[in-house]
């Protein structure tokens, strides 16, 4: 069995700002950055089921 340091380097990083792995409606991943709340633009509606905000990296383009 592993110790506890083991299990909390596992975890994500699920801070504002840290990069994460997307997984897209068509089955590929793209790579994204977790957004702040003061990042979100006004058009967007958060709701609490909603989860966490995450650009997509490298798109313009690309929604919350």
């Amino acid at each position: 069995m592993g110790s506890d340091d083991e299990a909390s380097n596992k975890g994500i990083d699920a801070s504002v700002g840290g990069l994460v792995w997307v997984r897209r409606r068509n089955g590929s991943w793209w790579p994204g950055r977790i957004l702040g709340p003061e990042e979100l633009p006004e058009s967007c509606l958060v709701s609490p089921k909603s989860g966490t905000p995450v650009k997509l990296l490298g798109r313009e383009d690309a929604s919350v």
